[in-house]
């Protein structure tokens, strides 16, 4: 005698049954198991997804640049990170952030694909320039002005940073030079400025730092 337990999908068992429903009820049974996969994958898949938000959040509040957690730099990178940034707010061996309203000259510089306009500038002990930077290019261009040791440092952070994962071009790229005021970053068919007052003689550069610009030659002399 067979028990029947009401509201169930109920069947006869499977030894009892036709051999021609025995096959149809196997196909039905793996075809259940199969659509179950699918929905418990599609479940999972889901919920993986609502929680990228939250990640995501939890990434651009937790204390990186561009979202990314500076707590998961190893110690001696962090190190390395931090000698590197205490080194972009130095200086004072080329100069001080000058205020724009005391700038005796503009001087404009324009940016392509992969060059300045210019090659040379030439500047006075005590002069505040404002320097305004045109990108024409298809590609986020820099101005930076430092000697040559602040530019090879300069671009030792940017090769960190992409190493890391960060966007050279980010808004928190152009707020870690803020504080020093020596850089101005335009997107594509941007103009950025800022001034600077040369507080001392010497050799210096201006320089675009984004990886490998400089080095094709995005760069001039400051005398």
């Amino acid at each position: 005698m067979w028990i029947v337990h009401f509201g169930q999908d109920w069947r006869p068992p499977l030894k009892c049954q036709p051999p021609g429903r025995r096959t149809k009820y196997k196909q039905e049974t793996t075809m259940r198991t199969t659509n179950m996969m699918k929905l418990l994958m599609a479940a999972t898949a889901l919920a993986g997804v609502l929680a990228m938000p939250a990640a995501w959040a939890a990434g651009a509040h937790g204390g990186g640049h561009g979202g990314h957690d500076m707590g998961a730099m190893s110690a001696d990178m962090k190190k390395k990170h931090d000698a590197m940034e205490a080194k972009m707010n130095d200086t004072s061996a080329f100069g001080v952030k000058g205020d724009p309203k005391k700038a005796t000259r503009t001087i404009r510089v324009e940016a392509t694909e992969i060059m300045y306009n210019l090659k040379s500038i030439d500047v006075k002990v005590g002069e505040t320039i404002k320097f305004v930077l045109v990108n024409k290019g298809e590609q986020a261009h820099e101005l930076t002005v430092g000697d040559a040791a602040y530019q090879d440092n300069a671009r030792q952070m940017m090769t960190m940073m992409a190493e890391m994962g960060m966007d050279p071009a980010s808004p928190d790229h152009a707020a870690m030079h803020a504080g020093a005021g020596n850089t101005a970053i335009a997107a594509p068919g941007q103009s950025k400025e800022f001034a600077w007052m040369f507080t001392k003689p010497g050799k210096f550069e201006f320089s675009c730092n984004m990886i490998g610009h400089s080095e094709a030659g995005m760069k001039g002399a400051i005398t």
